[in-house]
């Protein structure tokens, strides 16, 4: 399941405190840079070298993102705890915590930050994205149907978005809306690996062996994990359709 980290608003604000430097200084590694390590050491120095200073909550979240990146949990969630305390306006913080949660299998509180993030802004479509993917593993389809149908509102744009309602419509067993929806997905993204291998198993279940065939085939293509890569291929050797 896709889920997304809602790095705009921090990434915005501290661009436009570096803007114009002739140098790379911690805060432009903190902000900028695509090295995960590199990026933590960056905010950290910044951190040190103005503990005080206007621009701390922002660096905590970044740092906290960069952590989630790199799968330490615990550090994200101190991070984003210390960016709230700071600074509780940060809407795009509750969303990543909400994602650290997430993670943890702490749904409920993963939901309150959702939900707090929306409150906040309800033009965040990250959040209703989010909150929808967290109310379909709690198994509560029909908010999760609703909340990614407000995501797609605020952003038709979103293949993620609807990737997600489709599996909260086939969780609810309501199999063509959820095809619909994947099929939308890899209209939007050509290369949406994993729209192409949830459309692939309802036409597999379906026995339209050719459109499965062609999706699996799609979804293999495009750079699943070694787990997902071996189900691929095991689903084509059962269909008669060896990679």
């Amino acid at each position: 399941m896709h889920v997304r980290i809602a790095t705009g608003l921090l990434f915005s604000v501290l661009v436009l405190v570096v803007a114009g430097r002739a140098q790379a200084t911690p805060i432009d590694d903190c902000n900028q840079s695509a090295d995960v390590d590199k990026k933590i050491e960056g905010c950290t120095l910044f951190l040190q070298q103005q503990p005080f200073g206007p621009y701390v909550a922002l660096a905590y979240g970044l740092r906290g993102e960069a952590h989630r990146t790199k799968g330490d949990l615990d550090r994200a969630l101190t991070d984003f705890n210390l960016a709230l305390e700071i600074d509780s306006r940060q809407s795009a913080v509750f969303v990543n915590r909400g994602l650290i949660y997430g993670d943890k299998g702490d749904l409920d509180q993963a939901i309150l930050d959702f939900s707090k993030a929306i409150e906040m802004n309800a033009q965040l479509s990250e959040a209703f994205v989010n909150r929808c993917v967290a109310y379909k593993d709690q198994g509560q389809t029909d908010p999760a149907i609703a909340d990614c149908s407000k995501a797609i509102a605020l952003n038709p744009d979103d293949a993620i978005a609807y990737n997600d309602r489709g599996v909260a419509y086939e969780t609810a067993d309501d199999i063509d809306l959820a095809i619909a929806d994947y099929t939308k997905a890899v209209e939007l993204n050509p290369d949406f690996g994993e729209a192409y291998a949830n459309r692939a198993v309802l036409y597999d279940n379906k026995g339209q062996k050719s459109l499965a065939i062609g999706d699996y085939r799609a979804a293999l293509a495009n750079d699943p994990t070694e787990e997902d890569r071996q189900e691929l291929e095991t689903a084509l050797k059962r269909l008669g359709d060896a990679p």
